[in-house]
């Protein structure tokens, strides 16, 4: 999944839906933007709606252009590798829009939605960022390398490939052919991005944010990231504490967690549960009283055969489980998912089929994997891989074939891991961590940690359910954090809402 994401591919991504978290990303689909300069690589298609905006040279300030309407774009030039900065080149995209109130404007304020994959231009130019905050902020989105208007991963076998079938933990032939399809997109997607994949983790990801301070002539930035954006704030945080005025991290990522940890499973199995006592309870539910016995008897439908969907390939147990995980970030979109198991309960597969086109559609898959495969510790042994997704589906049965797809994604993945490590927190502000009780993709307890190892920093917590809360309306939390980017006060020890 995501997140996300992200702990096996249950990590899912950051906005989607009505809620407007991605799962494999984190938005809708977002232009492409040059190809990666001296690579052999196929170039990402050019998207005519990507703004003419001019590349800087390396090092040199940003030249911003009108784009999409009321706001300005930008591309800056910085290096593939920061270890060898003469070599092979990148443009990153970003998108400003300018603080409504100039006169007391505070700074910048760099926005990321999640992912990884998913897009910061799109973020800021839906208007999620409060009005509170964004007259009082030069509002920064930037999409990530890998992704949108930033050189845009797309890998010749699609990272859907292995969820056409039955990714069944414990079944030989279901985790077989499985691992073939798996193996099938790595192996292309490494001999198509040979040079750029090993640059894809969240440490150049945060060198590319500093390149922005710098080309934007700032000395310090206000940074809100969401989900997969909570991991870019750490690990900046730990690179460049200085250049941080105020940090809001919102839906934590536990960087300190190997890649096959169990918990995103758990918290989406969580999450159903809750979906289902809430159907349960509703005479109007389109699920009736007992929605995961439905959901079950789905499954086992589409086990013995396939259901099939007009104009789409059938809907087969993996794009189920995937159709099963996008509604569940956002309780806005619980209806969806009672309506869509009502359906392929009666014979009807389009729904879910649709729902998971939808969870490649939020955001790039192909960087989510990339960065995943890239910042965390995975087993390389399939036969560890098959071992520890087997254990997931004793306590997340439902979410399990994410499990094995992402294990077995990162296990033959073609470049070296190189992941994160702890946050100490050493020289940055204090940080704002918001924690939501029931976050399917980012468990509670992950933000509740990184408060503990954040010294000075507090945790808000939001005792509801979805995936992140800040800017989506909950009066409570967008007060807090709007006071707390203008003025830096944190909230109370232990505030709740």
């Amino acid at each position: 999944m995501a997140p996300g994401r992200r702990t096996g591919r249950v990590r899912l991504l950051g906005a989607l839906l009505a809620g407007g978290l991605a799962l494999a990303g984190c938005t809708g689909g977002s232009p492409s933007a040059p190809p990666l300069q001296s690579s052999t690589g196929p170039a990402a298609p050019t998207s005519s709606a990507a703004p003419a905006a001019p590349a800087t040279p390396l090092g040199a300030p940003a030249q911003f252009v009108p784009c999409d309407g009321t706001f300005e774009c930008a591309q800056i030039t910085v290096p593939v590798d920061y270890l060898t900065p003469t070599g092979p080149t990148i443009t990153i995209g970003i998108v400003r829009q300018r603080a409504a109130d100039q006169a007391t404007k505070l700074g910048v304020l760099l926005v990321n939605p999640g992912g990884p994959g998913g897009s910061g231009i799109e973020t800021v130019e839906s208007g999620q960022v409060p009005a509170a905050v964004a007259s009082r902020f030069d509002v920064i989105g930037f999409d990530p390398r890998g992704v949108g208007r930033s050189v845009n991963l797309a890998c010749p076998v699609g990272p859907d490939t292995p969820y056409y079938g039955d990714p069944d933990p414990g079944d030989p032939a279901g985790e077989a052919s499985t691992a073939q399809a798996v193996e099938r997109y790595d192996q292309a997607c490494g001999d198509a991005y040979r040079q750029l994949l090993p640059h894809l983790g969240t440490r150049d990801v945060a060198r590319d944010m500093d390149s922005i301070r710098t080309a934007l002539g700032e000395q310090q930035i206000s940074y809100l990231g969401y989900s997969y954006g909570t991991s870019i704030g750490q690990v900046y945080g730990e690179q460049f504490p200085q250049r941080v005025r105020a940090m809001v991290l919102d839906g934590v990522v536990d960087v300190t967690l190997p890649g096959l940890d169990p918990s995103q499973a758990e918290s989406f199995e969580n999450s159903l549960r809750q979906f289902a006592a809430d159907c349960a309870s509703r005479p109007d539910c389109e699920a009736g009283p007992d929605a995961i016995g439905m959901l079950d008897r789905v499954r086992a439908r589409v086990e013995a055969s396939p259901l099939p969907v007009a104009g789409m390939s059938p809907l087969s147990p993996g794009l189920l489980e995937l159709g099963v995980v996008l509604p569940l970030y956002s309780k806005q979109n619980w209806p969806t998912l009672a309506k869509a198991l009502k359906a392929a309960d009666s014979g009807d597969g389009a729904p879910f089929r649709r729902l998971a086109a939808r969870y490649f559609e939020g955001s790039n898959s192909d960087t989510y994997n990339a960065v995943t495969c890239l910042d965390n510790s995975w087993p390389r042994n399939r036969e560890d891989v098959f071992a520890q997704a087997r254990a997931a589906e004793l306590r997340a049965p439902h979410f399990s074939g994410n499990v094995l797809v992402s294990g077995l994604t990162c296990a033959d993945w073609p470049v070296p891991q190189d992941p994160l490590t702890p946050p100490t927190g050493a020289g940055l502000p204090p940080v704002l961590i918001l924690g939501t009780t029931n976050d399917p993709a980012t468990p509670y307890a992950n933000s509740q940690n990184l408060a503990r190892r954040l010294p000075g920093s507090a945790l808000l917590t939001y005792r509801g359910d979805g995936h992140t809360v800040y800017g989506q309306g909950v009066t409570c939390v967008d007060d807090q954090v709007n006071r707390y980017l203008t003025t830096l006060a944190l909230p109370a020890p232990n505030a709740i809402c």
